[in-house]
């Protein structure tokens, strides 16, 4: 509506009609000054905050259609257009980093059950965890904007339809690891440790941590259940690292296979790197790493090994894709994990390289760091959630350690690296605000100044890690 076909301030203000005139009839005869000054009010839908989604939440019912759980009909359903944009944007920029099912499976999940509540509640999962990994928002086409965080919280709205314990689907795991992945980039990790560990408690119950559960399956649903094994298997051997709780799934299970695609968005190549870089170590590793105590499975031989099958980079993945930015630094991670847990081995030199003590390490591997990231666009970083801050502050850390153990002009040197590393550590987006803050005093400590023009970017929701410590 244009302001000429507005009603006057004074009319709008006595409720009466205006006949819109300049000056109105109204005006002119009781001698007032009549002006349009009062903008209308915005019309059009409204975004839709969490404290609706719970009072809609509150009128949920539960349909029963041949034993068949369907979703609540007075819930407030995700359009289905609105998934769908999700589920392509998943496939262009996340498959090869968490794949499960391909656009073309879920596609026809969408369309063909929409109304059955556990495949409902993975495709939203899905969505929320799509949409909070890239920080970005879909609109449906009323105009609707539906956020990760939206459509997270309608998810947990709806758990206790899902939350039958008498059976293992997988659509129940993978809602569960997907919520994991919108918390863990809401920062909250209490929420997302405790979530991993509901999709781990389903996978035992099932009795998908052995091999022998596998054998009778259909080759498709072996292949999506053992994608889904790795994935949470990485993610609790994560946590095992920097949150201290145990790691119970291990590889025992065989890996997914590789798969012949035409499309190299569906290419597994860089995910069983991944899993590799994960599992090369062992259960052993990552209890050692929990507890900062070497047992006796961990020697120096089998740190050796993790050292030399994870020095080079594998050829069979396609350079500069998301998967190969999360394999380098999943790589660069577990050697610097390595040459920590060296440190807690008494008596133990880490002489894996040519004539080169333990302290020479990290400046290697910050330098293959910073050569992948020198060709690597800025972009690629920001699909891997909290990751890849992570990982890149644990190699910025091991190399705070040393930097002071050296001469001269190897000191200069490893103080160059550090700058450089530090620069794009900082360049990055942080949610644990606590490791970054142990680093910048781990700086000051040392006597080291890094002249960083770039303020920290830090998420401010961000919880203390420590509290998730059972």
């Amino acid at each position: 509506m244009s302001i000429a076909r507005q009603s006057c301030d004074c009319c709008r203000v006595r409720r009466v009609k205006c006949d819109r005139n300049k000056p109105c009839s109204r005006c002119h005869q009781r001698n007032l000054n009549c002006i349009l000054s009062r903008p209308l009010k915005k019309r059009g839908p409204k975004s839709i905050r969490a404290k609706s989604l719970r009072k809609i939440a509150e009128v949920q019912m539960v349909s029963m259609n041949s034993n068949i759980m369907v979703t609540p009909v007075a819930l407030m359903k995700v359009p289905k257009k609105v998934i769908e944009q999700c589920l392509r944007l998943y496939q262009d920029n996340l498959y090869v980093i968490w794949p499960m099912l391909s656009y073309d499976d879920l596609h026809k999940l969408l369309e063909e059950k929409y109304d059955d509540c556990y495949t409902y509640c993975f495709l939203v999962s899905l969505s929320a965890a799509t949409l909070s990994d890239l920080q970005t928002e879909i609109r449906s086409e009323e105009g609707v904007p539906f956020t990760g965080e939206q459509l997270c919280s309608l998810c947990m709205l709806s758990r206790q339809f899902i939350d039958d314990l008498s059976n293992s689907d997988i659509f129940r795991i993978m809602t569960y690891y997907c919520l994991h992945r919108c918390y863990a980039q809401f920062a909250d990790t209490r929420t997302s440790y405790r979530l991993s560990c509901e999709a781990i408690g389903i996978i035992k119950m099932g009795g998908f941590h052995r091999e022998e559960t596998y054998e009778f399956l259909p080759f498709g649903e072996q292949q999506l259940r053992r994608k889904v094994y790795y994935l949470l298997l990485m993610t609790e051997r994560y946590y095992a690292v920097y949150f201290h709780v145990v790691a119970s799934l291990d590889a025992i299970v065989a890996p997914p296979l590789p798969e012949i695609v035409t499309d190299p968005r569906l290419s597994l190549e860089s995910f069983l790197e991944v899993i590799r870089v994960f599992t090369v170590p062992g259960k052993c590793f990552f209890d050692a790493l929990r507890t900062n105590c070497v047992n006796d499975s961990c020697t120096e031989e089998s740190l050796r090994r993790i050292w030399n099958e994870l020095h080079t980079v594998s050829l069979a993945v396609k350079p500069w894709s998301y998967g190969y930015i999360d394999f380098l630094f999943s790589r660069h991670w577990v050697r610097t994990l390595a040459w920590k847990l060296v440190l807690h081995m008494k008596g133990m030199r880490m002489n894996f390289l040519s004539s080169a003590s333990s302290t020479h390490i990290p400046v290697k591997i910050a330098r293959d760091m910073l050569g992948d990231t020198f060709l690597t666009p800025k972009n690629l970083y920001d699909v891997h959630g909290p990751g890849i801050p992570m990982k890149a502050l644990e190699i910025a850390n091991a190399l705070v350690d040393v930097v002071n153990k050296y001469d001269h002009n190897m000191k200069l040197e490893a103080w160059n690296v550090l700058y450089d590393v530090s620069k794009f550590v900082f360049s990055l987006k942080h949610c644990n605000n606590k490791m970054v803050e142990m680093f910048s005093t781990k700086c000051q400590n040392a006597l080291i100044t890094l002249p960083i023009s770039k303020p920290l970017q830090l998420n401010h929701n961000s919880k203390n890690d420590e509290s998730i410590v059972p």
